[in-house]
């Protein structure tokens, strides 16, 4: 039976996996886990501004709406609900930041699924609210600046974090050089 790798192989895996650490990661990606949290601080302040409008000029954000029953258990729900998403996303992209030029590992596919499950979630939620104004539950309600600063805000979570995940590395810049088995060659 042949051992499934020798010991002149097992060094060329070491050195490749070596190589793979060493590699800087792009100023792209800083910028995107930056505008990220951008886009993350820009939720959390549309949750406090005006979201519905009512026909008498009075106005409500979605924290007050959202919080029905101060002092009880569903008003920890409702913070959950509305901040323990983008809370998640504002730690890994902070750690993504944080790790400088430093390998940063697989901190890209955790954002990208905490952004897609997040963004999700209140892409549904802003449907739902937008559905609302045209049916019959509410009669003339208006979608006031919060909900739509919020829907830019999901929009530019997302973007930060398609670009801190395409640009994770340099190796793919025009003129950087290429990595194979621990061998710099041209591109």
């Amino acid at each position: 039976m042949r051992p499934l790798s020798t010991l002149p192989e097992t060094g060329d895996i070491i050195a490749v996996m070596a190589a793979d650490i060493r590699r800087t990661r792009a100023a792209g990606s800083s910028v995107g886990y930056a505008i990220t949290l951008v886009g993350a601080a820009l939720f959390v302040a549309t949750c406090f501004l005006p979201y519905y409008g009512f026909p008498d000029g009075g106005s409500v954000s979605l924290y007050d709406q959202l919080l029905v029953a101060p002092d009880s258990g569903a008003e920890f729900g409702a913070i959950l609900f509305q901040f323990g998403g983008v809370a998640t996303i504002v730690v890994v992209a902070i750690v993504g930041l944080a790790r400088g030029k430093l390998n940063t590992g697989s901190v890209h596919f955790f954002l990208a699924g905490a952004v897609a499950a997040w963004s999700l979630t209140w892409i549904g939620s802003l449907l739902q609210t937008a559905s609302l104004r045209n049916g019959l539950t509410i009669p003339r309600l208006s979608l006031e600046m919060g909900f739509w600063l919020q829907a830019i805000s999901i929009g530019v979570v997302i973007i930060g974090t398609i670009l801190a995940a395409t640009r994770r590395m340099g190796a793919h810049e025009r003129g950087a050089p290429v990595t194979r088995c621990g061998v710099e060659t041209p591109p």
